[in-house]
């Protein structure tokens, strides 16, 4: 019962430091974003940004950490935090992040709940409060919504998953200010080809823009040392694919993963982010 209480504790703390800020923007995780995030099949604590099934093999508790400073510009950083606390009648896990300056800053929290309903198939849900600050009025405007998914085992080696987010929302309405947060729904399948070479496919649909087809690799190239890439259509015909790499380092206890994501357009998108697993 006692981690039950400290999680309880700490998710109460993360509503109080909601008022803030609260937002519409998800990272990706370093992980998921050197494979292209390509990664709406793949077990693992960013999962809660990418599919909340994906939780549900974790066997030990965690809390990691996620930077991301988009195309180098300090006011388009993106920055989150993970809590991860397993159980054995499921998984939990707390997430809150935060995009851009104090000024116009967008953030989330989110609470999320996955297990296995048997040897195959995982499913996973989690309950989101967005808000986002309006500058020109110092108003802070919120709203909130849901996701779901789940990972099916088709082999040994052969996995897919299904992410539907936030399919509803109540709009977000002011005088200067109109918006509802879209939904997006992912499919896509991972195989491990060997033991060190997985490959990651995977469709995404955005309300109001282009169906995605993305792709990634992770190769362990050596113990514990992964390379990974990747690469993605465009939402908008007219712009260019993206491209992606990474690198990832594990142990028992910590894990460090890197990723860079480059438009010919934009430029960079560099990220890191750390895990530390305990009990």
């Amino acid at each position: 019962m006692r981690p039950i209480r400290c999680f309880l504790l700490i998710i109460f703390l993360l509503l109080l430091l909601q008022g803030y800020s609260r937002s519409i923007v998800f990272p990706d995780g370093s992980k998921p974003a050197g494979m292209a995030n390509a990664f709406v099949s793949q077990y693992h604590v960013f999962s809660v940004f990418q599919n909340q099934a994906g939780l549900a093999a974790l066997d030990r508790s965690s809390i990691s950490v996620f930077y991301e400073n988009r195309y180098l510009i300090p006011q388009l950083s993106n920055k989150a935090a993970v809590m991860v606390l397993a159980t054995q009648g499921g998984n939990f896990a707390v997430q809150l992040n935060s995009f851009g300056p104090p000024q116009w800053a967008e953030s989330n929290i989110g609470l999320a709940y996955s297990r296995f309903l048997n040897e195959r198939l995982s499913l996973g849900i989690q309950l989101n409060y967005f808000g986002t600050r309006l500058a020109e009025t110092n108003t802070l405007l919120m709203s909130a919504g849901f996701e779901t998914g789940a990972i099916y085992r088709l082999s040994e080696n052969t996995f897919i998953g299904l992410h539907i987010a936030n399919p509803y929302t109540p709009p977000i309405n002011t005088t200067v200010f109109k918006d509802q947060i879209p939904w997006r729904i992912k499919i896509g399948g991972h195989t491990q080809f060997a033991d060190d070479f997985i490959f990651s496919y995977e469709l995404e649909k955005l309300k109001g823009l282009n169906t995605i087809l993305k792709a990634g690799a992770e190769w362990e190239a050596a113990e514990n040392f992964f390379v990974r890439g990747g690469m993605s259509t465009p939402y908008n015909a007219e712009l260019p694919m993206r491209f992606y790499a990474g690198l990832g380092f594990e142990t028992g206890f910590f894990t460090f993963d890197t990723s860079f994501a480059y438009h010919n357009a934009l430029g960079y998108v560099p990220s890191v982010s750390l895990i530390f697993s305990f009990f």
